[in-house]
Parts: structure tokens; C-alpha cells; sequence
């Protein structure tokens, strides 16, 4: 797989600087779902897909808190990394499903399973940019508290999973209980069914997946702290 990062907008520099708070500079820049164990979509081998979901990360390698926001701050970028599918593969699911295609979802925990979308950035086609990582500026950031979750809205299909981890990675989609897929010809329906939440929408995520995880970050800027005229006067 190539290690290409692509910049999708060359604005991308200029329009952070435009939307972060004053100050930010001081701040610590963070990419929330970072992960460094040099695991990569593997299509077109042992390829799986996602498919019309919005998607809760849980865990990876034990770890709750890959994809749960440090800060309050703001989102000025994501990124996503995918795997090339066979010609044979993708054919087929741009049959059933379009064009691959994600989104990035600011997710708010509610009670149990369940989630509310705070946030959502524009849906962007990924197959320009198969067997490579790409990053897509936003052309205005968006507001995020500390405890919240980066999730990734699938309305189509995406080729961004990694797989070969143990049971102590996982994440959860937006399906009804009894609706999560699996072999049989019946319940592989249950992938072709739209479960993707809307902005400003609430929904349960029945659906656990375990020994996987995606492929996907956010670039954060924390608030930065205030320096307080007190401080500033026993100096």
C-alpha cells in the first residue's frame, strides 16, 4: 500500500489558520484516532468493507480513548486511509451501493449504546483516492467538547477497514439489534440497509464488530488556555 498523504485542498494551511481560536499557536495540535501499530486496509487481500452505517469506534487494542476528543477545541481537517478493492470487488459494490464514499461525525454519547450527531462535515467521494491516505480540509472548522467521539458516516461504501486484531478492538454501527449482518444470504442484507445518521439526529448503535477497526483521524486545535492579567502583572 502506498504511504501517499495526499492534501485534497492546497488551502488547507490557509483556511486552519483562518477558523482556530486566537492563540492557538501554543496549543498542542492533535490528530484524535491516531494509531502507530503500522496496520493498513488490506484490500484487495482479505478486503471488507463499510457499508451504509455511521460508525462508534469502542476500542482499539484495549484503548477507549483513541477516538474521544482530549479537549475542547476545534476540527480542522480528517483524514482516511484505504485500501484498493479488486476491479472484480468494486464493480460489484458500485452495483449496489454507488460510488465509496464517507464523512466525518462528531458523536455525543447518551445512555448505553446510544449517540446524538453534534456535528457532520460534507460527504466526499474516497475512490479517487484508493490505496492511499488522503486528508480533506474543512472550509470551516467545526466546535468540539472534550468527551467527544470522531465517528465516520458511510452512506454508500468504504474500503477502510483493518482487520487482525483481537477482541479488544472493536466498534459499533447504527443498526437495530438482530440487524448486524453475518454469512447468510438473510442477514448479508442487513449491510444494504441505510442506518446513517443525519446531523442533529439521535440513534442506538446495536451492532458490535470486534478484531477491526477504521482507518481514519481528525485534526484537532485544543482551545488555548488564557493567560490571566494577574499572572502576566508578577511578571
Amino acid at each position: 500500500m502506498s504511504s501517499r498523504r495526499t492534501v485534497v485542498s492546497l488551502a488547507l494551511a490557509a483556511t486552519s489558520l483562518a477558523v482556530v481560536p486566537a492563540g492557538a499557536s501554543a496549543a498542542k495540535i492533535t490528530e484524535v484516532g491516531a494509531v502507530t501499530d503500522g496496520r493498513a486496509p488490506r484490500c484487495p487481500d482479505s478486503c471488507s468493507v463499510v457499508t451504509r452505517t455511521t460508525a462508534l469506534p469502542t476500542s482499539v487494542d484495549g484503548n477507549r480513548n483513541v477516538y474521544v476528543v482530549p479537549a475542547n477545541g476545534r476540527i480542522v481537517a480528517w483524514s482516511i486511509t484505504l485500501g484498493t478493492p479488486s476491479a472484480d470487488d468494486r464493480k460489484a459494490l458500485e452495483k449496489q451501493l454507488g460510488r465509496a464514499s464517507a464523512g466525518l461525525v462528531i458523536l455525543r454519547r447518551g445512555k448505553s449504546v446510544s449517540a446524538s450527531v453534534a456535528a457532520a462535515t460534507s460527504i466526499k467521494k474516497l475512490d479517487p483516492y484508493f490505496g492511499g491516505e488522503t486528508t480533506f480540509a474543512l472550509p470551516t472548522s467545526i466546535s468540539v467538547k472534550k468527551g467527544d467521539v470522531i465517528g465516520l458516516t458511510v452512506p454508500s461504501w468504504a474500503p477502510t477497514l483493518v482487520q487482525g486484531y483481537g477482541t479488544n478492538t472493536s466498534w459499533r454501527a447504527s443498526r437495530p439489534a438482530g440487524r448486524c449482518g453475518g454469512t447468510t444470504d438473510e442477514r448479508k442484507k442487513d449491510y444494504y440497509v441505510d442506518t446513517t445518521l443525519s446531523m442533529g439526529k439521535s440513534g442506538t448503535f446495536n451492532c458490535l464488530y470486534k478484531a477491526e477497526r477504521m482507518s481514519y483521524t481528525a485534526t484537532l486545535v485544543p482551545t488555548p488556555a488564557k493567560t490571566s492579567e494577574a499572572s502576566k502583572t508578577k511578571k
